[in-house]
């Protein structure tokens, strides 16, 4: 149900054991489907596992790694009552899997930076802290992009997460792609939930130029966080 480029990435994201689950998937995609009443319509791009469009409007969203699907619905609930992030439909976290509200239109959004106050409304109370996110990002992502680790740069990220600032519930990758259009505004899609500064989330919005929407954030912490994450927006050019 992958193409050669997916299973590479997931490979190099899990290693070598997620070959058993990537040849599972059909099975897994059939079960669930069957399960909620749901017909594939196509698959999506998904770094940390598969997504599936579906019918009748829902996404059904599968990881190999069952701690990141139990994060993610437990933020998605968190955020249930603001319209900012997308709607948790269905879980069964046994399985990896969580069943979205399928947006529409689900083009980018053109204000995708008028999410994250919403965002930040809701109680950060029992989610990992931001440095854990920190050292997953150096540790795994950044350096399996760059091929090489930023031990100074990971560490000046680590200090700024480390800061006595007063946490928000962090959606933890917020870049314009993970913000879709939907009916009545712009909808945040992926959370890696965190909770910690919350510059931490206007980093790629200001990187990329979008306005903060007079938010109540220190700018100058938002371009230290820019500064820790160079060796990511040097790779992404």
């Amino acid at each position: 149900m992958l193409d050669e480029d997916d299973r590479s990435w997931l490979i190099k994201r899990f290693g070598d054991g997620v070959t058993a689950w990537i040849d599972a998937l059909p099975d897994l995609v059939g079960t669930l489907t069957a399960r909620w009443g749901l017909t594939v319509v196509k698959l999506m791009p998904g770094g940390s596992g598969a997504v599936f469009l579906c019918e009748p409007g829902a996404v059904l969203k599968l990881t190999p790694d069952h701690d990141l699907a139990e994060r993610e619905a437990k933020a998605l609930t968190a955020w249930a009552a603001t319209p900012a992030m997308v709607g948790l439909l269905a879980t069964d976290l046994d399985r990896g899997a969580l069943l979205l509200e399928a947006i529409t239109p689900g083009t980018p959004a053109p204000d995708p930076a008028r999410v994250v106050p919403a965002l930040h409304t809701a109680d950060p109370t029992g989610f990992r802290p931001l440095t854990d996110h920190v050292d997953f990002l150096f540790g795994t992502v950044i350096a399996q992009l760059t091929g090489k680790h930023h031990p100074a740069e990971h560490q000046r990220a680590r200090d700024l997460a480390a800061d006595d600032v007063r946490p928000v519930l962090l959606h933890g990758d917020m870049h314009p792609g993970n913000v879709l259009q939907g009916p009545h505004g712009p909808i945040a899609i992926d959370p890696q939930p965190c909770a910690g500064d919350p510059a931490f989330d206007w980093m790629d919005l200001v990187h990329d130029g979008h306005d903060l929407y007079r938010a109540d954030v220190d700018l100058d912490r938002v371009q230290d966080w820019i500064t820790a994450f160079k060796p990511l927006y040097d790779f992404w050019g």
